[in-house]
């Protein structure tokens, strides 16, 4: 640790608000709360008032959303049905 008590060394993230999803994914915070009501991410965790995504969860969601596909390639039939688990 430094003087000031500041970790000098990379610490590992485990969680996340809103904001820093947003700017993970590029997109905008209302754009998350829209992906996660469309059940596409997890809910995130609440302590206090405080929400908090897991890294982990996010990881995941993301895993199991469809890849692109070439353009002369058919959508398959169930894409829209394509949900994250809870």
């Amino acid at each position: 640790m430094t003087a000031r008590g500041f970790i000098d060394r990379p610490v590992p993230r485990i969680g996340m608000r809103i904001n820093d999803v947003a700017l993970s994914l590029g997109v905008s915070p209302n754009t998350i709360l829209k992906l996660v009501e469309e059940g596409r991410l997890p809910r995130p965790r609440v302590w206090n008032r405080t929400k908090i995504w897991r890294v982990a969860e996010i990881d995941a969601a993301l895993a199991e959303w469809p890849t692109d596909r070439p353009v002369d390639e058919p959508e398959p039939e169930d894409l829209e049905e394509w949900r994250a688990e809870a």
